[in-house]
């Protein structure tokens, strides 16, 4: 058998061919040892030679390696693959070597070469490679599994304590501004007025207080505990900052566990608050309540009429501060009345430029057509010729008509009539070689060389004036420029004396009538609680909540995913081929056989 092979491998010059599927882990090791790069199919024939022996036609040869050791690397190829598979492939592989016909096309072979594919993998060779990383899947998943469980145990259960409140509209969420009367008299709507509600119920504020009611060693233990180990350890000077943070710390978490909403367009707050201790969970959220109505009637009370009546003294000094002021401004700066003077500015710089761009768009159009006709002017002559008395062509004339007569009576040889010939082609040559008519010539002045040129005087003198009118305009608007520029920088100061007036002269007129106003809103004040009522107050709950079975499942969920990437991580990675099937449709040729695990 070696011998065959290696009279096959020195006649092709190649190290080898393969017609076996190799599947096993050590054959594919084997195969890198050799460094053979390739795989060729063959497909059995199903008829009978002469001698009744079952024969196998090669379809396609896979070039391997060439050099000059192939013949020892096919004896090292055949004798690992094992003397079985030797024998077996024998027959067919020395008629494959001494046939012409490689292939079903008549493939010779010179037409070989390397064939080097990714592997194909349908469903099944899929499936296949999952289940032969069903260890690894189940190594990855259980762990992350376990993990997820532990977890999930760990979690506590929490009591829900619920309460709800109902909001209507009170005096103290009706607007009254302070300056004016714009928009007095404005209330929120419904929904807005809910959201408002629910802000305060969720203040720090608000849990501040509540908490402050209990011991904070029964509401989080473990806060107090671990500022406990931290007072400790730290020197007398930290202890307090220690506490206060330890405080805020259980204000945050009191804050999380609190919970509030309503529903659309209903009057009605719903409350919740979660904690480890069912008892006390109803006890936080009546004091969590408690703070809110207390807190809300500190936002909303309103002062008094004497702080507006004395609001409204400050402002009269200060309005009469600022007209002193304007009086000023408008003295030193030489001002009659300052909006006046700075549109009529505005107005008449506006039209002094458009005057100064009208002259310049005609200055521009003059000095234009003036080139023109300066370039005209100088194409043309100032004289003109009237008309040249010329008889030349008459005289031809006259002697042609001569010839005809003397040809009536002698003949073409005769000295008359070649003298009047000579005397025809002279005139004609004298005709031929002039430029134009000759003769007496009479000239006079070219009317349009004279209408242009007064036309162009006319443009110079046009041009002169526009000038002169441009020089005019820009000294205006220079000069009005400048005086808008100067109230320019006056207008801010201006702009803040008005202001300040027209404020105050507002707020002395509305403090005036909000002072009477105030005594009967202050009396209004003390019953702005009653806009806000408690519907039912928070009770202790019976049944708790975990989330020990939503963590579990995403524990199963997570480490069911990574399983299963795992698996196709290693099926797309993994060497070699699932099944023959697989080889068949990667490289187009079918598998004689495979070679079983060694």
């Amino acid at each position: 058998m070696e011998d065959q092979l290696d009279r096959v491998a020195r006649r092709q010059q190649v190290s080898g061919v393969l017609a076996i599927f190799m599947a096993p882990v050590r054959n594919r090791e084997i195969l890198r040892r050799l460094g053979i790069n390739a795989l060729a199919g063959a497909k059995r024939n199903q008829g009978k030679d002469q001698a009744g022996a079952s024969h196998f036609r090669p379809l396609k040869i896979c070039m391997l390696q060439r050099g000059q050791g192939s013949s020892l690397m096919f004896k090292e190829l055949s004798s690992a693959l094992g003397q079985d598979c030797a024998n077996h492939n024998s027959g067919a592989l020395t008629r494959m070597a001494a046939s012409q016909d490689w292939g079903p096309g008549g493939d010779s072979r010179s037409e070989v070469g390397v064939v080097r594919r990714r592997p194909w993998m349908g469903a099944a060779e899929l499936v296949l490679q999952l289940w032969r990383a069903k260890w690894l899947m189940l190594v990855i998943f259980l762990p992350i599994f376990v993990l997820g469980l532990v977890a999930a145990m760990q979690m506590p259960t929490k009591y829900e304590a619920q309460s709800r409140l109902y909001v209507r509209l009170g005096e103290e969420s009706v607007y009254r501004p302070k300056v004016g009367t714009e928009g007095a008299g404005a209330t929120p709507e419904q929904e807005q007025l809910i959201q408002a509600e629910i802000e305060i119920l969720r203040s720090p504020v608000v849990a501040e207080r509540a908490l402050a009611r209990f011991p904070l060693s029964r509401v989080f233990p473990d806060l107090v505990e671990a500022m406990e180990k931290q007072i400790a350890e730290a020197p007398d000077s930290r202890r307090e900052a220690i506490a206060e943070q330890t405080f805020q710390k259980g204000v945050a978490a009191l804050r999380k566990s609190f919970e509030a909403g309503s529903a659309p367009k209903t009057p009605v707050i719903g409350t919740a608050l979660s904690h480890e201790d069912a008892q006390l969970s109803a006890e936080l959220l009546n004091a969590m309540i408690g703070a809110y109505l207390d807190y809300r009637s500190e936002v909303f009370a309103v002062g008094g009429s004497d702080s507006l009546r004395d609001q409204r003294k400050k402002f009269e000094g200060e309005l009469l501060n600022v007209e002193s002021e304007i009086r000023a401004f408008l003295r030193r700066n030489q001002i009659g009345d300052f909006e006046s003077e700075r549109q009529t500015a505005q107005q008449l710089y506006a039209t002094i430029s458009g005057e100064l761009l009208t002259n310049k768009s005609r200055a521009s159009a003059v000095e234009g057509q003036l080139d023109i006709n300066n370039q005209q002017l100088a194409t043309m002559e100032p004289q003109q010729d009237l008309y040249v008395e010329d008889n030349s062509a008459q005289r031809l004339s006259e002697l042609r008509m001569e010839r005809e007569e003397l040809l009536s009576r002698y003949t073409e040889d005769s000295r008359a009539v070649q003298a009047i010939d000579t005397r025809i082609d002279q005139l004609r040559d004298y005709l031929n070689s002039r430029d134009g008519l000759s003769g007496t010539t009479r000239r006079g002045p070219n009317p349009v060389y004279q209408q242009i040129e007064q036309a162009a005087a006319n443009l110079e003198a046009e041009a002169q004036s526009l000038a002169l009118q441009r020089a005019e305009l820009e000294r205006q608007l220079n000069s009005i420029e400048a005086r808008l520029q100067r109230l320019n920088e006056l207008q801010p100061e201006w702009q803040e004396l008005q202001r300040r007036k027209a404020l105050m002269e507002a707020n002395v007129q509305n403090f005036s009538a909000r002072e009477i106003e105030e005594r009967a809103l202050a009396e209004i004040s003390n019953q702005s609680a009653d806009s806000v009522r408690v519907l039912e107050p928070a009770r202790v709950p019976i049944q708790g909540s975990s989330l020990k079975l939503p963590i579990a499942a995403l524990a199963f969920l997570f480490a069911g995913f990574t399983a299963l990437m795992a698996g196709l991580l290693r099926a797309l990675t993994r060497d070699g081929f699932a099944t023959a099937r697989s080889l068949e449709r990667t490289i187009g040729v079918p598998v004689v056989g495979a070679v079983g695990r060694v």
